[in-house]
């Protein structure tokens, strides 16, 4: 009787165990995500801010050729790059953990440091491989352009396609990709994150926006998406993106008050 009472319980509670183990597996994929977007979208802000002061010094802007972004352990770097290639015109900077930080401004001008010419060196090699797997299948639409942002890991690089726009009241979710690259920037693999263009209209009423969904996806959500989302929803107050990931029958919703990204699952029958 003792041996049928277990074997009962057993195959009662093993659906709640395995339900709530599925969850937490969830929650923790979500989580991580969500930290890659955060580093994500701060390279986008950088890049927002550095450029726009650079433009708006004419002498300053007159001497940069290009830039590079890189972080370390507390702050982030904007750093102008000059004609020669070899030197650097200012760098900007603002600390990663502090949200009451201001950007920082060096007019200091002199040679690039060893991890600057590297970084420089990768982007470049990336960028071209970058172009070279996706230009057939990067949408070319009016006010619409790719972004890239790369991101030093411990072994290699993690390289983020993005879309820009400049269409008012626009979120530019969509014909977004990574690539993972060794430490000598070569690309071993990459995929797509949505081969199509999503722009998303802000202009609708209410705080949150219903954007798509995800069919067959292996990813629950991007970070891309989150990033851009984050970035641009912020200027229409469009406080929280819901997608639905129908692989897993869940509801994935990122808020941008709190930051953070949360699954809303079925009701269990």
């Amino acid at each position: 009787m003792k041996s049928l009472l277990k074997l009962y319980l057993f195959f009662c509670i093993a659906p709640v165990i395995s339900q709530t183990t599925d969850q937490l597996n969830i929650e923790k994929e979500l989580q991580a995500i969500n930290n890659e977007a955060d580093l994500i979208f701060q390279y986008r802000m950088a890049e927002w801010w550095g450029s726009e002061f650079t433009e708006k010094d004419k002498e300053l802007d007159e001497q940069v050729a290009d830039y590079i972004i890189y972080h370390d352990a507390e702050k982030l770097y904007f750093v102008l790059i000059g004609h020669s290639k070899q030197h650097k015109i200012g760098t900007y900077s603002i600390e990663i953990e502090n949200e009451d930080a201001n950007i920082q401004f060096d007019p200091t001008q002199k040679k690039l440091n060893r991890l600057e010419r590297r970084t420089y060196q990768i982007q470049n090699k990336i960028n071209t491989q970058v172009y070279d797997l996706v230009h057939s299948d990067l949408i070319d639409k009016n006010n619409f352009s790719p972004s890239i942002v790369l991101i030093k890991q411990r072994r290699g690089y993690r390289v983020y396609l993005l879309s820009n726009t400049s269409n008012l009241e626009i979120v530019p979710l969509g014909n977004d990709a990574v690539f993972y690259a060794n430490n000598r920037g070569k690309i071993k693999k990459w995929h797509w994150y949505h081969k199509e263009l999503l722009p998303i209209p802000a202009n609708k009423e209410g705080k949150q926006i219903t954007t798509h969904k995800h069919s067959d996806s292996s990813f629950l959500i991007s970070p891309t998406e989150i990033a851009n989302f984050r970035l641009y929803g912020v200027l229409y107050d469009k406080l929280e993106m819901s997608i639905l990931n129908e692989k897993n029958g869940l509801m994935i919703v990122y808020d941008t008050f709190s930051n953070q990204t949360y699954a809303l699952y079925p009701k269990a029958k």
